[in-house]
């Protein structure tokens, strides 16, 4: 067997990249632990009893029951054995976000109950209610100006936008609001802001896929929505979505975290509104490819590249909120960088994988108990000291000590 052996300093390129980091305050600030590492080790604290997850069972009962209410007319038409079919197609670009949103949160993820409640906060919550909202507003506008036409055009280009983007993003707000010590960085507002966007595109891909088999447009929708248009909710909310994630973590200024959060969703808003109005202006199916060549493919390159970014500056943090750890002798920087460098978690985990799932499983732990540590102190050198975060570092310290152990015991490694 290969021993993995922790290097003692940072490799040249994973020091360049620590050194763009924000600076941090010194091991003696408030919410760095002061005892030796020694003496955290021979404490003998019980277990706190995990608490269960309220506020996402509630969520979940009330998005799951809205999305049957909302469906119930579509479910009813279609009977269940094409419902089963068609929702088996709206499983592929449900599938492909997922796998997205797992790889952009793979350094520090998220707890699974809470991603869960977000995807049915969209795909029950949000596409409930927009579907009110945008039924009252094209009527309205339909009334008001005596033209159905317009009140469809309306109801498309303007209140879905504007309707849709704020209440995908309610949900993001909401989890902010319950689960404050379990938003880290912006990048965790993005990806809750995605699982939103999700839950609220594969239902809308049911709705649409059951209008159009019965219009003979099947074909052409299901490329117009899997192959065209997959990631288009998600770019959408997730400008949101980072820019609450940026607000609740990385300025302790109520009026720029509201200003950053309202300038992200007119970004999402504003996109959302070019897309849907593309296919209204283009005419035919030519002309709108032709838009979408010009404008959504640049859109969804410069997306991709500011979802890129996020992550990398997620991982810079995390390097800078350990450093002190590294100082105080609590991990190695090797450690540090195992957790922030792609290249070397992948080695480490490919090491750890001889040791069986149990180790594997161990080693996860410590590197997310790591990065989550990191972040919050990031949080806390914005935004100042935090009560019940300090509380929770406090946490995550032991736990990634007993994970540590846990794997290095079960890969044959023996205390100095």
């Amino acid at each position: 067997m290969t021993r993995f052996e922790p290097e003692a300093q940072f490799t040249s390129s994973f020091q360049s990249f620590v050194n763009t980091a924000p600076a941090m305050p010194g091991p003696s600030a408030a919410q760095y632990p002061q005892a030796a590492p020694q003496q955290v080790q021979a404490w003998a604290m019980p277990t706190p009893a995990k608490k269960a997850p309220v506020f996402e069972a509630v969520v979940i009962g009330v998005g799951a029951a809205l999305m049957l209410v909302g469906t119930s007319s579509f479910l009813l038409v279609s009977g269940p054995f094409l419902s089963l079919f068609l929702a088996f197609f709206c499983l592929v670009p449900l599938a492909i976000i997922l796998a997205f949103l797992q790889f952009v949160d793979r350094f520090e993820p998220e707890p699974w109950w809470t991603k869960i409640a977000a995807l049915l906060w969209g795909g029950g919550v949000a596409i409930f209610f927009a579907m009110i909202s945008n039924e009252v507003a094209g009527n309205s506008v339909a009334s008001a100006t005596g033209s159905g036409a317009a009140g469809e055009i309306f109801s498309v280009v303007v209140a879905a936008p504007v309707g849709e983007e704020f209440l995908k993003a309610l949900g993001v707000l909401v989890i902010v609001m319950m689960r404050r010590n379990s938003i880290s960085s912006p990048l965790d507002g993005l990806v809750y802001a995605g699982y939103s966007a999700a839950g609220f595109l594969v239902v809308e891909d049911f709705t649409y896929f059951v209008n159009s088999f019965y219009d003979g447009g099947f074909a052409q929708t299901f490329v117009m929505r899997v192959f065209l248009g997959v990631f288009g909710h998600v770019m959408y909310t997730t400008c949101t979505g980072w820019a609450i994630g940026w607000a609740a973590t990385r300025t302790r200024s109520l009026g720029v975290g509201i200003g950053v959060s309202l300038l992200g969703y007119l970004i999402g808003v504003t996109m959302h509104g070019v897309w849907n109005g593309s296919s209204v202006i283009s005419g035919s199916r030519g002309g709108f490819l032709v838009l979408y060549f010009i404008i959504q493919v640049p859109l969804f390159c410069g997306w991709l590249f500011f979802v890129s970014r996020a992550m990398r500056r997620e991982r810079r943090d995390i390097a800078a909120g350990l450093m002190p750890y590294v100082n105080q002798g609590w991990i190695l920087p090797s450690e540090v960088q195992m957790v922030c460098d792609p290249a070397a978690r992948r080695n480490a985990l490919s090491w750890v994988a001889s040791g069986g799932p149990e180790a594997k499983r161990a080693m996860k732990s410590f590197m997310n108990n790591l990065a989550s540590l990191g972040l919050d102190q990031v949080i806390m050198n914005v935004r100042g000291p935090e009560k019940g975060r300090i509380e929770d570092t406090q946490e995550k310290v032991r736990e990634a000590t007993n994970q540590r152990q846990k794997f290095q015991a079960l890969m044959g490694i023996r205390p100095m």
